[in-house]
């Protein structure tokens, strides 16, 4: 009985200090990483740790910056399984809005923080024909490449999740678009 009392007494312990981790910015969902044909894997991020918050996106010297006076607003959708997030940040002072649509896993309600690439609508991507801008006048600029990075205060002081959301993207003149921008997502 003595024995079942110290074992109960070291459970209680391991349990209270994973209870005490921090919870404020999670680990994006477990993506699998693709292989090469060797069998070895590519070095893409798969989500299984936290290494992709150092990354740092570099939004100095746009030709296009989306930082200040910024309307941020989302769509969550669903597609083939995949939760499918259609941001448009809305810059107040010029009229563009940069739309970003971003796939994950379906695992969280806000939009999953972590690293997007340039693809084709699979999972921790950012679609590539559905991330432009809209110009006032109706017309839009494409992009050739780009990547999103989105880390997530879920449990805001707000009680709505906060986001610092940095993209850069380079149009087929070689502008770069980039995109800084903190701050609620308005759910549409």
């Amino acid at each position: 009985m003595k024995y079942l009392s110290i074992i109960l007494a070291l459970l209680v312990i391991v349990a209270c200090d994973k209870a005490e981790e921090n919870t404020n910015t999670p680990t994006p969902p477990n993506v699998e990483i693709p292989e090469d044909e060797n069998g070895e894997e590519n070095g893409e991020e798969n989500g299984n740790d936290d290494n992709w918050m150092d990354e740092v996106i570099d939004t100095s010297g746009a030709d296009y910056l989306f930082k200040d006076g910024i309307t941020g607003k989302v769509m969550f959708l669903e597609y083939n399984g995949l939760s499918n997030d259609y941001i448009s940040l809305y810059d107040n002072a010029t009229g563009l809005t940069l739309f970003l649509d971003l796939y994950s896993p379906m695992v969280y309600d806000y939009v999953t923080p972590g690293i997007y690439t340039f693809g084709d609508g699979a999972a921790m991507t950012a679609h590539r024909d559905n991330c432009y801008i809209h110009f006032p006048d109706d017309t839009l600029m494409r992009f050739t490449e780009g990547r999103v990075k989105v880390i997530v205060d879920p449990e805001h002081s707000s009680g709505y999740p906060y986001y610092h959301i940095t993209a850069r993207f380079v149009n087929d003149v070689e502008e770069v678009i980039a995109a800084d921008y903190e701050g609620q997502l308005i759910a549409q």
